[in-house]
């Protein structure tokens, strides 16, 4: 049973959180030995805690609403330590309602942990474990939940929730492995901002009102550079309203078909990065692809599943029509080919496996060779991005500099 309790500790500070336990009088026993003082303590169904999620999605604030975004994010993060502790202790013979109450007092996130103890309280009411998991579609994914009903039905739970977590964590990897390539440009560009505004914001306007004070006609560019400065100064606080407003539209745009098919459209064709993203979408695609199969998920239920993953309305139409065309008795490699987003070499693979029977182990190492190829075209972006970073910093401080230099040479000429 979940309780929701809240207690004081001996500083006197309220704490405020839910617990496992078999009765009340367990739960009331658990609470004291953690040093608090119970003051109210209530039973928490499976029906309050997903009828809280429906009201909370119209009803909350906005920054409630951010907080939620936030809790969801982060626990994703703890989606693979999940799997890896579950499929430890079902593989070790462990009932899984007790499994899951072993790693629920191991779970740090309090949001991740109430996410747990739901699931734990809708299968002891009597539902299946993927259904459960069908409640909090925002943390597991649809391939996530589909390959649990699939591990289920066959017995092998275990062995389905230990592939899970090579995956989860592949994917956590890969996503810090990104964000590390891109920390530093990340920090450098905004280093670079900093100065320029600084400099725009602080320096120009005192060495404008010298120049005013000598009355002395100014090049074009030191005049230029005088606007934007006098500009900045005055209407600084406009900056981040109008970030924070081009952030807004330009979510409101991608909420759109229209707009995320465009923006879609765009990431594929934008010069360097699109290669790095489009090896990105095709590790999605044939790594995912070939788990399912590899884990008996029907081939046409497989297709729809990678279609909402690849994560591109452009590909995710093509796989569909790719999905169209097996149904109607193509093969798998003739239906990619007609897609046309996958390299030929990729397509000559999975012929390959499918001559041989085996595409499911054919994706999966396609996959394997896309992961470090993706590792290296990181890589090799980052060494890339540093200079030019840097050669468009130093132009935008040698314009500002010249801008200064060019009336004081002027100055200098004249008195000669």
């Amino acid at each position: 049973m979940i309780f929701h309790y809240q207690a004081l500790d001996r500083s006197g500070n309220s704490v405020s959180d839910i617990i496992d336990a078999p009765s009340e009088t367990s739960a009331r026993q658990k609470i004291r030995s953690q040093g608090l003082y119970l003051v109210k303590l209530n039973r928490q169904t499976a029906d309050e805690q997903t009828g809280v999620e429906k009201r909370s999605s119209i009803f909350k604030p906005v920054i409630e609403q951010i907080t939620s975004l936030i809790n969801v994010r982060a626990s994703v993060r703890y989606v693979g330590i999940f799997s890896r502790q579950l499929s430890t202790l079902l593989n070790a013979g462990v009932p899984l309602p007790t499994a899951i109450t072993d790693i629920i007092d191991q779970i740090d996130n309090r949001y991740f942990r109430g996410i747990v103890a739901d699931i734990k309280a809708k299968i002891e009411e009597g539902s299946s474990f993927s259904f459960a998991l069908v409640k909090h579609r925002s943390v597991f994914s649809d391939m996530y939940i589909n390959m649990v009903r699939v591990g289920e039905n066959l017995g092998s739970l275990g062995q389905v929730m230990e592939r899970l977590a090579e995956l989860e964590e592949k994917k956590t990897m890969l996503k810090g492995k990104i964000k590390a390539a891109l920390w530093y440009p990340a920090f450098m560009i905004f280093f670079a901002i900093s100065v320029v505004t600084f400099l725009m914001v602080s320096v120009i306007p005192a060495i404008a009102d010298v120049f005013q004070e000598q009355s002395q006609e100014l090049p074009l560019p030191t005049e230029v550079v005088i606007a934007i400065s006098g500009f900045m100064a005055r209407f600084w606080m406009l900056i981040p309203v109008a970030v924070i407003l081009a952030i807004y539209l330009f979510r409101r745009y991608v909420r759109n078909d229209a707009g995320r098919k465009r923006v879609d459209e765009i990431k594929l064709r934008i010069p360097v990065i699109k290669n790095l993203y489009r090896k990105l979408i095709v590790l999605r695609f044939t790594q995912n692809l070939g788990i399912l199969l590899s884990n008996r998920v029907d081939l046409i239920k497989s297709f729809e599943i990678v279609e909402k993953i690849v994560g591109n309305r452009i590909i995710e139409e093509r796989i569909a029509a790719a999905s169209k065309r097996i149904k109607e008795g193509s093969s798998v490699s003739i239906a990619l080919n007609k897609a046309n987003f996958l390299p030929k070499l990729v397509l000559g693979m999975i012929s390959a496996g499918e001559a041989s029977d085996k595409l499911d182990a054919m994706l999966i190492n396609i996959g394997k060779v896309y992961e470090n190829e993706l590792d290296l075209t990181i890589t090799s972006l980052t060494s890339l991005l540093e200079p030019v970073i840097i050669i468009v910093m130093g132009v935008a401080v040698g314009v500002i500099v010249m801008s200064v230099m060019l009336p004081i040479m002027n100055m200098s000429t004249l008195l000669r």
